[in-house]
């Protein structure tokens, strides 16, 4: 079974909304108004235009539609820029290598059209399968970092990851 990393359009807004659940927000400061929803949409879509954020849904090639959504912006880590990455896997695909191949396929896209040497990734503490994650693909753990999200304090476990050689 492959997968593959398709553009963000405004045929896309149905993967926040399932994704906006209790559950799949645990450990993202809970869900969000739906107001709040439309607009992370829009500016997923207006930011192929402006060139970030550069978002994605993550497509199985045996399903219809997305099994999750990923992306890389601009950020910055340890005083210096990078790239920053985060995904997330609709329940009934996960646990079935999505997040793994789409995290391998951001990475690829990241390297081939990313000005920045190192990707990041900042998943909760509490987050055992991103963490997991980070680790399968071969990010590098750098230690934790205290940081809010929509007003939630939150401890991240940061990870990079070197995009060529580059850094």
């Amino acid at each position: 079974m492959g997968y593959r990393l398709r553009r963000w359009t405004d045929a896309d807004l149905d993967v926040l909304v399932a994704a906006n659940a209790p559950e799949m927000m645990e450990h993202l400061a809970g869900p969000e108004t739906p107001a709040r929803v439309a607009r992370r949409h829009e500016q997923y879509v207006r930011g192929w235009d402006a060139g970030r954020p550069s978002m994605f849904t993550i497509r199985r090639d045996d399903a219809p539609g997305a099994v999750g959504s990923i992306g890389w912006w601009e950020s910055e880590w340890d005083g210096a820029p990078c790239l920053e990455t985060g995904w997330m896997v609709l329940p009934e695909f996960q646990r079935r290598g999505a997040a793994t191949a789409g995290v391998r396929l951001v990475i690829e896209d990241a390297r081939a059209r990313g000005t920045l040497p190192v990707l990041m990734a900042c998943p909760n503490v509490d987050n055992v399968a991103s963490n997991a994650l980070c680790r399968t693909v071969g990010f590098a753990f750098r230690g934790e970092l205290e940081d809010e999200y929509r007003g939630v304090p939150m401890t991240l476990n940061v990870w990079t990851y070197d995009l060529g050689g580059r850094a």
